[in-house]
């Protein structure tokens, strides 16, 4: 047989990149570098600029830097699109959205946060959100700066990345999909009592000792829980081996689940921490661990508030359709 017919006899499995590098049809446009009347230079701009009616917009946003908080309060369904080669890409992301503000000076930590999402239906792609104030060492070692104020419901935010020191990641309210995204912090830097959040395939970078979240479910009868699957745990600038706590309670219903991760030799052998000396916080917490890596996974020397579950609960009662209440609404590209 002919070379050629061979080849063409074998299956090909040819995995495409979607780039988006164009705005779609119809989409209010952002561009730094643009002296256009009908590009905004900033993205608060293009979210004043849409209309406050149930109509579903699209902001899409070439390369640069942005500096300022971004605020949406609006009825409808809205996309911020960052100009991208690779959609399932957070690395080759070109969009910042930055801005240093502390939350005793911004009134509270919802305020400080430099994307604040107060609206339903809402979905982020390959941007990246800092808040340098909780970036830049010492100044920020201490001090609730956020990156992200997550408080509507069906929300997804796909190959972006969060970066800050303490409480990056603030889920406050509602549903949220993290897909493909990086997010580093160190102390309590993804918390929130009220917020329901599942985390695929998530990179949590550790820049100093601390905890990995803090979930403050207030009781059973309030929701809130956090879910990771296939996170990978790494460590970068000032964090070391064994440094970290996958999280603390920072209410006494506190829910999390780690399951199908990779945990390095990231993870604090004990697993998770009380909240203080004098407040431990453990009564009701449910931290669960299945089948992860690595080795600071799950170990004798785990805390005795912490549990190792099995298959069934782990895939089933944690499953992204009972966390967040359905997956209809999150991109299929990331599950």
């Amino acid at each position: 047989m002919h070379i050629l017919n061979l080849l063409l006899l074998l299956p090909v499995t040819l995995a495409v990149a979607t780039g988006i590098t164009k705005p779609p049809k119809g989409s209010v446009v952002v561009d730094i570098n643009s002296s256009s009347p009908n590009v905004f230079k900033s993205v608060q701009d293009a979210v004043w600029a849409l209309p406050n009616d149930t109509s579903s917009q699209t902001i899409f946003i070439y390369p640069g830097t942005y500096k300022g908080q971004v605020v949406l309060w609006r009825p409808g369904p809205t996309v911020f699109q960052g100009y991208t080669k690779n959609i399932k890409s957070q690395k080759g992301n070109t969009v910042l959205l930055t801005n240093s503000l502390v939350a005793s000076v911004a009134g509270s930590n919802a305020k400080s946060a430099t994307l604040q999402i107060y609206s339903n239906d809402t979905t982020v792609y390959n941007i990246d959100i800092e808040n340098s104030y909780g970036t830049g060492g010492a100044e920020g070692s201490q001090s609730q700066a956020l990156a992200l104020c997550q408080a509507g419901a069906r929300n997804g935010y796909y190959s972006s990345g969060f970066y800050s020191f303490q409480d990056t990641v603030y889920t406050q309210n509602g549903t949220a999909f993290f897909g493909n995204v990086y997010i580093k912090g160190a102390v309590d830097y993804i918390f929130g009592m009220r917020g329901l959040a599942y985390f695929q395939d998530a990179i949590l970078a550790s820049s100093r000792a601390g905890y990995i979240t803090a979930q403050g479910r207030e009781n059973s009868s309030y929701f809130g829980a956090y879910v990771f699957d296939n996170a990978k745990l790494i460590t970068v600038e000032n964090a070391t081996d064994n440094s970290m706590f996958l999280g603390r309670p920072w209410r006494n219903h506190s829910t999390v689940v780690f399951k199908n991760s990779d945990f390095g030799n990231v993870v604090d052998l004990r697993g998770w921490s009380i909240w203080g000396s004098t407040d431990p916080r453990t009564d009701a917490v449910y931290y669960a661990e299945y089948n992860n890596k690595g080795a600071s996974a799950w170990n004798s020397q785990r805390a005795n508030f912490s549990k190792l579950i099995g298959k069934e609960e782990a895939e089933k009662t944690w499953s992204v359709e009972n966390t967040i209440g359905s997956k209809k609404w999150v991109d299929k590209r990331f599950l």
